[in-house]
């Protein structure tokens, strides 16, 4: 008998393909999904942390971030005048970019690590600086329609999706 008696035959194949169509389609869209670029390392990703490069930056501040959530807040219908009190569960942090290089030769391994720089606009040579900005611990929001449960709501998911904090980790109270 020769190898190509084996095979199937072309109805044999369509009629497999037409059963296991979804299966084959499902592991289709695995691969494009894990072939995605993610556009960072997986250190950057697991950092929960937004990195700054640009030189010159304006520097973060907490309290011009709670005053302008609060601007925001009261103008939600029925919140009324607010307070927001941002708590940090680590401040602003700058860092010099470093670039390590690591080489293993054998049982010999050797690691050099190196400041980034780069030309600035007079060919001078300016050093990199990364910074990290805060990560927060909760949100407490006073405000006068505070004890309506539509306007807690509301506070409640535009606090979260401008800090990233949990809906357990934000208060609404009622205030005058």
């Amino acid at each position: 008998m020769k190898w190509k008696e084996k095979l199937p035959t072309r109805a044999q194949w369509l009629s497999w393909l037409g059963k296991y169509k979804l299966v084959l389609l499902l592991v289709a869209a695995g691969v494009v999904l894990l072939a995605w670029p993610t556009g960072g390392s997986a250190k950057a990703q697991s950092d929960e942390k937004s990195a700054s490069t640009v030189a010159g930056e304006e520097p973060f501040s907490v309290e011009e971030l709670e005053e302008r959530l609060s601007q925001a807040i009261s103008r939600i219908q029925g919140a009324g005048s607010c307070t927001v009190l941002l708590s940090l569960d680590q401040g602003v942090e700058r860092v010099l970019a470093t670039d390590r290089v690591e080489e293993q030769s054998g049982d010999e391994r050797t690691q050099e690590e190196s400041t980034v720089v780069y030309s600035g606009e007079d060919g001078e040579e300016v050093a990199l600086v990364t910074q990290y900005y805060p990560s927060f611990r909760g949100a407490l929001v006073v405000c006068a329609g505070g004890d309506d449960p539509q306007v807690r709501l509301a506070v409640t998911q535009a606090v979260s999706s401008l800090t990233g904090l949990g809906s357990d980790r934000i208060t609404v109270c009622a205030g005058e």
